[in-house]
């Protein structure tokens, strides 16, 4: 059950950023196919912890987004998974993505996370125990195990496909490794070779060639971006035109769509002070913005100016006063 056609780009989860707020500004600046949200847990769900309601809010359109979760054991997966699935449709995600990939320590270290990629038989479990309690997509992301390298992430994807997966997302780096070295995805193409579902690429994808080049491989089913939709919210909506155009058209240079920084960036503190809880705004405009700075000429003074900023109104302030100084960075 994949609710998205081949080659659709897809918007990756990533903590303290892909909330409601950020996706709402993402969808209005031209979407991505899908949407994942940053990751929930789902001891905590069943817990009862403090803002899970936000953790799990799919909007602004639940039909193509999946709530991420991370857990303990199969037992809690389960748990979470029947709890949404008793959620009104309206606050009821499309689908359920289990997260393989984190290598924080807390998460790792407590066993979630990038521990099952050494783990086949619980990643697997986790995986059944989510099918048997969510008749929605179901997916999981992983990273290349440290431990059992590629071989050994080959067998826990043929595993946890074979548990019921409808597709599987792939950051082709080992877990330990973050963000340093380029992404291969050469392995994201033998995986999609060798498995039974759709495999997503993820990492290091930026542009049109880069999609492209992942695409041309044959196998992969689509491409998913991060840190690229962060410093360009846009991103989605301008590689959907992109990726259309013929070949003549593309090499005719036609100008691209301008974007107002000014504009987008206000727009957002305005969505994270309407939709996110008082203690979560200063930390995910901090995070939002130490990408989107990188846009503008004097990169780091901006960066540093936002992510030090003590309020949401003295964030307004700086770009406000940085685009009046520097006002040919302005459009984009």
């Amino acid at each position: 059950m994949v609710l998205f056609p081949r080659g659709a780009l897809i918007l990756a989860p990533m903590v303290g950023i892909t909330n409601r707020a950020f996706r709402t500004l993402v969808q209005e600046l031209g979407g991505p196919d899908w949407y994942m949200t940053e990751m929930a847990s789902a001891e905590s769900l069943l817990s009862g912890g403090r803002n899970e309601a936000i953790y799990l809010d799919p909007s602004p359109l639940p039909a193509r987004c999946s709530v991420q979760f991370t857990a303990k054991s199969p037992e809690a997966l389960a748990a979470a998974c029947q709890a949404l699935r008793l959620l009104p449709e309206e606050r009821r995600p499309a689908g359920i993505d289990i997260n393989m990939g984190c290598a924080a320590p807390h998460i790792k270290g407590s066993g979630r996370g990038a521990a099952l990629l050494d783990n086949p038989a619980l990643a697997r479990a986790m995986v059944e125990a989510a099918r048997a309690n969510w008749t929605g997509p179901l997916s999981a992301k992983i990273r290349v195990s440290a431990t059992g390298g590629e071989e050994g992430t080959l067998r826990l994807a043929k595993e946890i496909a074979a548990g019921g997966l409808d597709f599987l997302a792939v950051h082709s780096r080992l877990d330990t490794q973050k963000f340093r070295r380029r992404v291969d995805h050469s392995f994201t193409a033998r995986l999609a070779a060798e498995l039974d579902i759709p495999v997503v690429a993820n990492g290091d994808i930026g542009s049109a060639g880069d999609c492209r080049a992942v695409l041309s491989s044959g196998p992969v089913y689509a491409t998913m971006i991060g840190r690229s939709a962060v410093r360009q919210p846009w991103i989605f909506g301008a590689l959907r035109e992109e990726l259309s155009r013929d070949e003549a058209a593309r090499r005719s240079s036609a100008p691209k769509s301008p974007h107002d920084l000014l504009a987008i960036g206000t727009r957002y503190i305005d969505l994270v002070e309407a939709l996110l809880p008082p203690e979560w705004q200063r930390e995910t405009c901090r995070r939002v913005f130490s990408y989107f700075a990188e846009n503008v000429s004097f990169a780091h003074h901006l960066k540093f100016s936002l992510t030090n900023s003590p309020s949401l109104a003295e964030m307004r302030r700086v770009l406000i006063q940085y685009f009046d100084e520097v006002p040919a960075d302005r459009i984009v």
